[in-house]
């Protein structure tokens, strides 16, 4: 193996150099947008030869006259299933369960005494996958939209807990020496340094726990919703509208792009400050 020299580093002057111009940084995210414009049309192909030639069943993967005709089905119900699944659920569960998370994690990483008593609780239950918690959730809360806001909030919390126990923890230890020498109080220290150092970490876990949702949602509308678009496809799966279930699934996937890259913008709006490779 040939000995690695100054300039391969990643902290080298050379890719400081290359990084820092705009020019670059521009050919770089052009190329990048080529390359992942390019892999969609290949698949957009791929599926177009295989339905429009015939190759696959409609049953199993719907053409575009058979996707349309699933859309025309759904559209006059689209949007009030889009807003219980999105505004009843996801909405009221991500909150719930991500502010309690966030609170439980950070006093986690700063208290001794009161990481004593949550962490062995937490440990408990992080394990358990919020789906396995259906039956009983039903036994506890029925089988209204209650229950289903409880089982996207504990999905919710799980990753937010541990998201920012780790980022509280992951606080450089001179930041704090920093504040110390200064003359900063406790509650000076954490506002200063400790929130805007662990802001960036903690929105790498509200995408993880953004996208979750979506999933823990169309779960939970499996059992005994009334709308919703995961209910919309049950009720396709039961008459093999396979047409009505991928255009679920397409609308499932726009809503979370959308919502991953509203988290995105307020994440760059918030840490403008720390330089990024």
């Amino acid at each position: 193996m040939s000995e690695m020299t100054q300039a391969d580093l990643p902290g080298s002057t050379s890719d400081a150099g290359a990084g820092s111009s705009p020019v670059v940084g521009r050919r770089i995210v052009t190329r990048q947008r080529l390359i992942g414009l390019t892999v969609i049309a290949i698949l957009l192909s791929i599926w177009l030869i295989a339905t429009v030639g015939g190759f696959v069943r409609p049953l199993f993967v719907p053409g575009p006259a058979d996707l349309a005709r699933g859309f025309e089905q759904w559209g006059p119900s689209m949007p009030d299933d889009i807003w219980q699944t999105v505004g009843l659920r996801i909405v009221p569960g991500f909150i719930l369960g991500g502010l309690v998370g966030l609170v439980v994690g950070i006093l986690m990483a700063i208290s001794q005494t009161f990481r004593a008593v949550a962490d062995p609780i937490v440990e408990v239950v992080r394990p358990l996958p919020p789906l396995a918690l259906i039956p009983l959730l039903i036994l506890w809360f029925g089988i209204g939209i209650g229950t289903h806001v409880v089982m996207i909030a504990f999905g919710t919390f799980i990753v937010m807990v541990v998201t920012a126990y780790e980022a509280v923890r992951n606080v450089p230890p001179i930041y704090l020496q920093a504040a110390a020498t200064l003359g900063a109080s406790r509650a000076q220290t954490f506002r200063r340094v400790i929130v805007p150092a662990i802001v960036p970490d903690i929105f790498g876990g509200v995408r993880v726990a953004v996208a979750a949702s979506f999933g823990y949602a169309v779960a939970a509308e499996l059992m005994g919703a009334q709308g919703g678009v995961g209910w919309f496809m049950v009720t396709s799966r039961r008459y093999l509208l396979t047409e009505n279930i991928v255009a679920a699934l397409i609308v499932i996937v726009v809503m979370a792009f959308l919502a991953d890259q509203l988290v995105r913008w307020v994440n760059r709006r918030l840490t403008n400050w720390k330089p990024r490779a």
